[in-house]
């Protein structure tokens, strides 16, 4: 587990700082996107949840399961997709 300090500035005046622990993994990929971006780790971190968190995803239920509703003219998702996503993100 890997820690990642964040200073939080929703006023432009003041800072709220926070730390959150991350698995290795997670850091990973938020220093990469960082580096790939020019960004600060904190600054990647704020946008990747910001960007996740107001990201709109049509979901509709049919016998229990949260289906995604995708967009027209998206490939479709095989159970292989999904099997090799599963192993992927382990």
């Amino acid at each position: 587990m890997l820690l990642l300090e964040i200073k939080w500035d929703p006023f432009h005046h003041c800072s709220v700082r926070t730390t959150l622990s991350l698995v290795r993994m997670s850091f990973r990929d938020v220093k990469a996107y960082a580096k790939s971006k020019n960004l600060t780790a904190g600054q990647a971190a704020s946008e990747l949840v910001r960007r996740r968190l107001r990201a709109q995803l049509r979901t509709r239920v049919v016998n229990g399961f949260h289906i995604v509703d995708l967009p027209p003219g998206s490939p479709p998702v095989s159970s292989k997709d999904v099997r090799k996503l599963t192993e992927s993100s382990e």
